[in-house]
């Protein structure tokens, strides 16, 4: 067991199972029962998103012995690819450890991320054949890709409600400590039904530079925030007021970044285009995107 400023964490190392759980938390319960985490994606909860690589759930965990409900979690499973891709983790962390890493250095500096709960890989002789990240379940929240569904009340909400620049400031915060999302779409953001508090999620692509990371390491982030936008049918005047908090906030120059932005968001609307029919990337955009 560690000691630490989050808890007392756990370190699992016995089994076909290595990790970090927090001491007596719901998560650390489940699996000091002999509890299976694939079977959390099978009995305990409902799948959020599956694909050939990942599958997300909320899962419900109860107390073994009182039967009462002990915590709504995040559960997010990386799954076996090919021999290579199982021998990776012998050589850089799992994308489950970085979510874990990642949330616990932005929780430290105030940014609003989910709690973490722990983090596991699972191994077979020297074959790493799972990945699992698990962290609290956040209430009364929609992503920005939902709330989009209404896109003038969403407009409404960003421009007249302030969450614009809410979201440049908390963004810009991110990059000012050295942290790079790598996947920061609207699927990714998550918001209080009843506050302009917004929520950052799935950090297990994320990359930590220690020292502020230049324009070409966060023009990605912005892009990829910027085009789902755009498919959204956001107005641009509202994502232009989005780059000006963001250069505000960080004391840049906005010609410094529009140009890496620019290119790097065309790549995107191309790359849309060709997997989306350009269903998705179809958008209205003027001399600046």
């Amino acid at each position: 067991m560690i000691s630490s400023h989050h808890g007392i964490v756990r370190k699992i190392s016995t089994g076909p199972y290595r990790g970090m759980v927090i001491m007596d938390s719901s998560i650390d319960l489940f699996l000091r029962a002999d509890g299976n985490p694939d079977n959390l994606f099978k009995n305990n909860g409902y799948l959020l998103k599956s694909s050939g690589s990942t599958r997300s759930t909320i899962a419900e965990l109860h107390d073994a012995e009182s039967e009462v409900k002990a915590e709504r979690l995040f559960v997010k499973i990386f799954l076996f690819k090919n021999p290579f891709h199982s021998l990776k983790p012998h050589f850089t962390k799992h994308r489950a450890q970085i979510g874990w890493d990642v949330s616990w250095y932005l929780l430290d500096r105030s940014i609003p991320v989910p709690e973490p709960r722990g983090y596991l890989t699972r191994w077979r002789g020297p074959f790493c054949l799972r990945g699992y990240f698990f962290c609290q379940a956040l209430l009364n929240c929609s992503s920005l890709d939902e709330l989009a569904q209404d896109r003038v009340q969403l407009c409404n909400r960003l421009d007249a409600g302030g969450l614009i620049n809410v979201l440049a400031r908390n963004i810009a915060s991110l990059h000012d400590n050295g942290v790079i999302h790598g996947d920061l779409k609207w699927s990714n953001i998550l918001i209080k039904e009843d506050e302009n508090q917004p929520w950052f999620v799935d950090f297990d692509s994320a990359k930590l530079h220690r020292h502020s990371p230049p324009p070409k390491a966060y023009a990605r982030d912005l892009a990829r925030f910027l085009l789902s936008g755009l498919e959204a049918g956001i107005e641009e005047t509202i994502l232009e007021k989005f780059l000006d908090e963001y250069v505000h906030h960080r004391k840049l120059v906005r010609a410094n970044i529009d140009e890496p932005v620019a290119k790097i968001l065309e790549k995107l609307k191309h790359r849309h285009q060709k997997e989306y029919g350009g269903k998705r990337a179809s958008s209205k955009t003027g001399t600046a995107y």
